[in-house]
């Protein structure tokens, strides 16, 4: 990905195995599986913001399928094996990629089923949206004004980091920063008592049930249409997957994003990072 990357980021790098650096990024095997390009914007904002990466060669896997079979020893096979990847780089904190139950899996259950007494994991593990956040407050990443949303949107909010980790503040914080005033509408019932996507528990993955789960994305369906949206941001795989499957379920007419390639579409680059015209030395 960074290769394919070079024409439009001279020099962006996506770092393995980097020891020392400010921060270790894992995610969910799905990206480099199936949307390896989310590996790409997540290298190239953190490329924007100035960061000090890596990727580990081994321990990057933060999904934890495991987590919805109730098999408590694979979970702690999983999360060890990041924690292995933790000691062995020894980065300052670690980001999670835009995924709820693999946060809730390798940082707010993880450390638990490792045996740490303590509740905590080895360094400080944040999500993306806390990261994002921070970018955004500290002036890593700065939003073009004239880029921000300017059509009715909503937000999901995924039940394993804003339920479970309290991050509905942190959304919106973001929010602020991308989207035009009054075009941001809550659902109701919004923040921590927001109802499940319709996908959450493993429902994504159980194909045989798909009617089952068509059935229940009835609530999340005239949820999202009671706000008027156009666009839904569903910072998190099983929220994301499932708001494209109730679209194509039932054609409400809406389009879905993760974060990063909103951020993408409205971030300013500096002028040291943009591709020279051709010809420049």
């Amino acid at each position: 990905m960074a290769e394919e990357q070079q024409d439009d980021w001279p020099g962006l790098e996506i770092p393995v195995d980097k020891v020392g650096a400010d921060i270790m990024y894992t995610v969910n095997a799905r990206e480099p599986k199936h949307y390896p390009e989310d590996l790409a914007d997540a290298a190239i904002l953190f490329h924007l913001a100035g960061e000090n990466w890596t990727v580990p060669s081994e321990g990057w896997e933060q999904t934890s399928l495991s987590m919805f079979a109730g098999d408590w020893e694979a979970c702690k096979l999983q999360v060890q094996s990041v924690y292995d990847a933790i000691e062995r780089l020894k980065p300052k904190r670690v980001i999670s990629t835009e995924c709820g139950h693999a946060h809730r899996g390798t940082v707010i259950e993880g450390p638990f089923w490792v045996g740490r007494a303590d509740g905590q994991t080895p360094v400080p593990y944040i999500h993306y949206v806390q990261w994002v956040a921070e970018a955004l407050r500290t002036g890593k990443l700065i939003i073009d004004p004239a880029k921000r949303i300017r059509e009715p949107v909503t937000f999901q909010d995924a039940c394993n980091y804003v339920r479970n980790w309290g991050l509905a503040d942190e959304v919106r914080e973001i929010l602020s920063y991308i989207v035009e005033p009054g075009f941001f509408r809550e659902m109701t019932p919004g923040r921590e008592y927001n109802f499940c996507c319709g996908g959450g528990g493993g429902f994504n993955g159980i194909g045989k049930f798909r009617p089952q789960r068509n059935k229940g994305m009835l609530v999340k369906r005239d949820q999202i249409v009671a706000t008027g949206a156009k666009l839904v941001i569903a910072p998190c795989h099983n929220c994301w997957d499932a708001i494209r499957d109730l679209e194509e379920e039932y054609k409400v007419g809406i389009t879905w994003s993760f974060l990063k390639p909103l951020l993408l579409k409205m971030v300013l680059v500096p002028d040291h990072l943009k591709p020279k015209p051709a010809g420049d030395a």
